[in-house]
């Protein structure tokens, strides 16, 4: 989806009852962003935004949303380790999934967030999704130059 019509594709989707979009698009006005989200956190509280600006999420083995290829997750295994990874930054969440799997550790779920100003997900989000999640043994967060967000997920870290 180009740009200037993200933001319409993303609230249409919504209004079709989808609970989890995914948008890869880079490139979207900030006030956009900022407008969609507020236009989903109103209308439409019980649906997730992915993105703007992101590779996507993938579960290997389970699903695959986005542009990250499968082949570059390691399958999580049943008794672990298995690393949870959110990241602001695409290149890097790349390398993260590569050298886990060198290494052999499982990933459970990996969520590029993106790095622009007004993410619809974020590491707060993210840290508390794998909090939950007993499949996900460590988690690695890569952030990314500007905006509050690695402060907040400190704060977040700390009442964990």
């Amino acid at each position: 989806m180009p740009p200037k019509a993200a933001p319409a594709a993303i609230l249409e989707a919504a209004r079709a009852g989808i609970s989890f979009i995914v948008c890869i698009t880079e490139g979207v006005p900030a006030q956009d962003e900022a407008r969609v989200f507020a236009t989903l956190q109103r209308d439409f509280p019980k649906t997730r935004l992915l993105g703007p600006n992101c590779p996507g999420i993938i579960s290997p083995g389970k699903c695959n949303i986005g542009i990250t290829a499968g082949e570059i997750a390691a399958l999580p295994t049943k008794n672990g380790p298995n690393v949870g990874i959110v990241s602001r930054s695409g290149t890097l969440t790349y390398q993260a999934l590569y050298e886990l799997k060198q290494l052999k550790i499982g990933v459970s779920t990996c969520v590029g967030i993106g790095g622009d100003p007004v993410p619809g997900t974020s590491f707060v989000d993210c840290l508390a999704e794998f909090q939950a999640d007993p499949e996900t043994h460590a988690i690695i967060m890569i952030g990314e130059i500007g905006g509050t967000a690695e402060e907040e997920a400190a704060e977040f870290i700390k009442i964990m």
